[in-house]
C-alpha cells in the first residue's frame, strides 16, 4: 500500500486549515486517514505549523512519500521554473499603430493568395424623368 504525507484541507470556504496526515495515496483528498501528523494554518502571520516529528520521520522509516505541499509548507520544495508571461490579447492592437491595409489583395482561408479584384465604376446615367414627374403628382395631392 503506497503511503503519502500530505495536506488535508479542513477550513471553511476561502478560509483554508490543512492537517498534516499519513494517507493511502490512493484515497480522496480528504478521505480517511492512517495517521494525524500535524497541522498547517496558513492565515496567520507567520504560519503557523504544528509537525510530530518522530511520527514524519517513523512513516518515512517505512517508505512514506512527501507530497508536493508538504514540502512547500516545509520549504524544502524544489524551485519551480517561473511562469510564461500571459499574451495580452485585448491590450495589443491598441498598442501597435494602425497598419495601411491592402485593399487590392486579401489572402483566402487556405492561404493562397486571391487576385486583386478592380472596383466596379458605373458611369452616371441620366434619371428617367418618369422617376421625377412622380413626387410631383404626389405633391399635387
Amino acid at each position: 500500500m503506497p503511503v503519502k504525507i500530505r495536506l488535508m484541507r479542513i477550513g471553511a470556504k476561502k478560509r483554508p486549515f490543512y492537517r498534516v496526515v499519513a494517507i493511502d495515496e490512493r484515497k480522496k483528498r480528504s478521505g480517511g486517514y492512517l495517521d494525524l501528523l500535524g497541522t498547517f494554518n496558513p492565515l496567520t502571520n507567520p504560519k503557523e505549523i504544528k509537525l510530530d516529528e518522530k511520527k514524519v520521520d517513523q512513516w518515512i522509516k517505512k517508505g512514506a512519500v512527501l507530497s508536493d505541499g508538504f514540502l512547500r509548507m516545509t520549504g524544502k520544495a524544489p524551485q519551480r521554473p517561473p511562469r510564461k508571461p500571459k499574451k495580452e490579447k485585448a491590450a495589443a492592437p491598441a498598442e501597435q499603430p494602425a497598419q495601411p491595409e491592402e485593399p487590392t489583395s486579401a489572402k483566402g482561408t487556405s492561404g493562397e493568395e486571391k487576385p486583386a479584384e478592380e472596383p466596379k465604376v458605373e458611369a452616371e446615367q441620366p434619371k428617367p424623368e418618369v422617376e421625377e414627374a412622380q413626387p410631383e403628382e404626389k405633391k399635387e395631392k
